[in-house]
């Protein structure tokens, strides 16, 4: 702790540890936060991801994040779920004057900053940051089937936690949610060591990256996340290898539409580094990965209904926003929200849902 809370001690340390390690090899780190601010994991994550350093062969080196995991054993008998390990190998890293260095630090600097994030809160509902809140992930958990208590579930994009904690409030499911967002699993952690809930845990990590056990999951979960992943292929294929046989895989996306986009629409995709992908092409991807009883559908109508909602609450609660945030915070969401319904008018911007099943080997 003492070294985390020294600027000067903490960059000598890493950069020892960077020197120390061949290329390729492992770094791990543990720092029990819970005498810390508890915005700190986010803070060191991002700290460590973006350190770099010249070692010894004059490499422009740095640490490459892989997860950073909170300790079972701390969680489950002290009941501290802010007792980390942070798990990085060496890389060498092309040089870059970009404001930004990694994808969780291009996440974490525009669309999650930590006033971002409560400002989407506002909007969307306590705990949550998808559209419609509480009520509407609810209703889309539950086309799951029949949950029962002690299955295991995995929730890609997890934000701030809330729809994990729903499903293991609502159905005792075990869930382990990720996001690449250090500042959302900031507040999802805070959240969990407050309630000590151990039917949740997270990882601060890429879902392309993490190798998660193969057959050991029931469901796994995400809600609009994968538009921020490049490689869809990829990430069925390590949806699919981690589902048990018979498992479930159930992801509402942005999605494009069919209609001519326009370049307003290809700005907002480009600066949110969105991939998106159609109904036609999630299906097919699911279907070439190897998923059966493949469901999809635009639910955009009702993506719509939610943006009007949202902006029209916006509106009505005004001066409870701005006693909270910024005129300019105000702003951006009005025109965010009317910006995205002009877009679903084209037919550019859809909000999609996929739910397939891995198939019992025959």
């Amino acid at each position: 702790m003492e070294i985390v809370n020294d600027a000067d001690r903490l960059t000598d340390f890493l950069k020892n540890a960077t020197n120390a390690a061949a290329i390729g090899g492992i770094v791990v780190i543990r720092e029990d936060l819970k005498n810390a601010d508890k915005r700190q994991v986010a803070r060191l994550t991002d700290y460590f991801d973006v350190f770099r350093t010249t070692d010894a062969d004059g490499n422009n080196a740095g640490l490459d994040l892989y997860t950073v995991d909170q300790i079972q054993n701390s969680a489950f008998v002290e009941q501290n779920f802010l007792d980390f390990l942070f798990v990085f190998s060496k890389r060498v890293f092309p040089q870059t004057t970009d404001a930004t260095i990694t994808f969780r630090d291009f996440l974490d600097k525009t669309q999650y900053t930590n006033t971002g994030i409560d400002a989407y809160e506002w909007m969307f509902g306590v705990n949550f940051i998808s559209p419609g809140g509480y009520q509407e992930n609810l209703k889309i958990i539950k086309r799951f089937g029949d949950l029962k208590p002690g299955q295991t579930m995995l929730d890609i994009g997890v934000g701030i936690g809330g729809g994990a904690r729903q499903v293991a409030d609502e159905f005792g499911v075990l869930v382990h949610g990720i996001d690449l967002s250090s500042n959302m699993l900031a507040i999802a952690l805070e959240r969990l060591h407050e309630e000590k809930d151990s039917r949740v845990k997270y990882s601060i990590t890429d879902a392309l990256v993490y190798q998660f056990e193969e057959n050991s999951f029931d469901y796994v979960f995400s809600r609009d996340c994968i538009q921020h992943i490049p490689d869809t292929d990829k990430l069925f294929s390590r949806i699919y290898n981690a589902l048990k046989p018979g498992g479930k895989v159930m992801i509402t996306m942005y999605g494009k539409g069919y209609g001519e986009q326009s370049d307003k629409f290809k700005t907002y995709v480009s600066q949110r580094a969105y991939f998106l992908k159609n109904l036609k092409e999630i299906a097919e991807i699911a279907k070439k990965t190897g998923f059966v009883n493949v469901q999809t559908e635009n639910m955009t109508p009702r993506f719509k209904e939610i943006l009007i909602e949202e902006r029209t609450h916006l509106e009505q609660n005004e001066p409870e926003f701005l006693s909270k945030f910024s005129q300019r915070e105000r702003d951006s969401l009005i025109s965010g929200w009317t910006d995205k319904l002009g877009y679903i008018e084209k037919d550019n911007h859809n909000w999609n849902f996929f739910l397939a099943e891995k198939p019992f080997s025959k």
